[in-house]
């Protein structure tokens, strides 16, 4: 299987939309009592930091990049 680059931009958002719906799951279920915008409010921060993450993984691998090229004399 070809390997793939790590992307944590994508973990956490994948992290916060499986913790939204964990809590929208026990809600339903009647085990916890949400307020309906509490769980809306942590999923656009939450979105807005997998967004920030995936701003400097690109920049801290354009740095890299960037860094190993060979000087052309």
């Amino acid at each position: 299987m070809k390997r793939h680059p790590m992307e944590p931009g994508k973990l956490v958002a994948g992290l916060v939309v499986l913790g939204v719906a964990t809590v929208y799951g026990l809600d339903a279920a009647g085990e916890w009592d949400v307020r309906t915008l509490v769980p809306l409010m942590v999923l656009v921060g939450g979105l807005c930091a997998a967004g920030v993450v995936s701003a400097l993984t690109y920049l801290a691998r354009r740095k890299r990049a960037r860094g190993t090229e060979s000087p052309t004399p």
